[in-house]
Formats: structure tokens, C-alpha cells, sequence
């Protein structure tokens, strides 16, 4: 499997939470589910159709604010309509890590490298400028580390004590059921950069910035 890995820019970007209706409260990175949507739309994928992948997200941003925006919804057979606080972050650097078989992995740099669309992550009107993708290679950290991102660091790779971070249930892939999405979800820390957490033999790549991916 090829492992692509992107750096990534975003003025502003709310990456909502579920059932966050009233307030839409945001992550501090995007979720899983996000990200893989991001990749699906650059792969073009067909209506229910899914390429395998793993993902790994860190990032950084400068701060958080609040905006308005009205928000329209049905109430009975009329259509209403009322502000909302939208929570946004601000100059959100991210360093993202996908990691899949090789045709799909070069699928998604040719669609990137010679697209001629612009990206989205979060809403729609949250861009994303690509400021680096490149191939990488795993390598294998062998001491503790310190983060020099934000990172959802997934539970297959830390003890319980290993770890202080917020934790996170988040969604990646999901299953049609009774015309429904059922959600695949992984247990994740958040976990704030310059954090040493002295964690063993976590994966990285050559320029040295670690990679998190979780388990299927």
C-alpha cells in the first residue's frame, strides 16, 4: 500500500458535530468521515460506491470564533427559518496522512495534481488550498515523541494512561440500513501538539512527522 501525504490550508472551517442543531459547535480537526468524503469527491466516486483507505489527521489553527448564519428547516408543511452560532476556526493548517492500495492512492494525486476544481473540507464554502503532496515511505519510531500538530490519536495505539487528550467517538465509514446510515466509529484522543506522551514505535514518515492510523 502507498502512503500520500498532504499539506493543507483553510481560512476558516467548521467541522460540525453531530446533532449540533442550535449551535453548530466544530471540531478541532476534521473527523474521519469528512476527510474520506473529501478524497471520494477528488476520486469521483458513484453514489454508494467506496475505495478502501485508512487516514490519519493531525493539524493546527490559529484561533476560534463565532459567526451567524440562518438556518432554514420544516416546521409542519412550512418552511422556517432562524440565526445560529456557527463556531469557526481560523488559519486551520492540516497535515493529513491516507494510506491505500496503489491505484487508488495514484488516482487521487493525478486528480488533485492536474484537477482543475477547487476542494472543499468541512461546508461547502470551507476551501482547501493544497500547499504539499507527496509520496511517502513508513518508518517506524522507535523512542517517545513530541507532536508538532493537534492529532486524533486512534485507541489501537495508546494505553489508557499513555495518553491525556480529549476523547472523541468519530464516524468514518457507514452501512445503508433500513434507508439509513449506520456508522462505522473509532475511539480517538485529541491530543494537543508539544504533548510528550512517551508513546513506543508509532509509525512515521522520512520527513519525520508521525502518522495515526486506526483499525478497521
Amino acid at each position: 500500500m502507498k502512503i500520500l501525504k498532504l499539506k493543507l490550508f483553510q481560512e476558516t472551517a467548521c467541522y460540525k458535530k453531530p446533532f449540533a442543531f442550535k449551535v453548530a459547535e466544530t471540531y478541532p480537526l476534521p473527523p474521519y468521515s469528512t476527510v474520506i468524503g473529501m478524497f471520494h469527491k477528488i476520486l469521483k466516486a458513484k453514489p454508494g460506491e467506496y475505495f478502501p483507505m485508512n487516514i490519519s489527521i493531525q493539524g493546527n489553527y490559529e484561533s476560534i470564533f463565532s459567526n451567524y448564519q440562518t438556518l432554514r428547516m420544516f416546521k409542519g408543511d412550512k418552511v422556517t427559518s432562524m440565526p445560529r452560532n456557527v463556531h469557526l476556526l481560523l488559519n486551520v493548517d492540516l497535515l493529513i496522512h491516507v494510506k491505500a492500495d496503489d491505484e487508488i492512492i495514484n488516482k487521487i494525486y493525478e486528480n488533485i495534481v492536474n484537477g482543475e476544481e477547487t476542494f472543499t473540507l468541512g461546508r461547502n464554502e470551507d476551501l482547501v488550498r493544497v500547499d504539499e503532496i507527496k509520496f511517502v515511505e513508513n518508518v517506524i519510531n522507535e523512542s517517545g515523541y513530541i507532536n508538532k500538530y493537534n492529532a486524533f490519536i486512534p485507541s489501537n495505539i495508546y494505553d489508557e494512561d499513555d495518553v491525556q487528550g480529549i476523547n472523541y467517538r468519530l464516524n468514518t465509514t457507514y452501512v445503508i440500513e433500513n434507508n439509513l446510515r449506520k456508522w462505522n466509529k473509532v475511539d480517538v484522543k485529541f491530543v494537543e501538539k508539544h504533548t510528550n506522551t512517551g508513546l513506543e514505535n508509532i509509525d512515521k514518515d522520512e520527513d519525520g512527522d508521525y502518522m495515526f492510523f486506526y483499525i478497521k
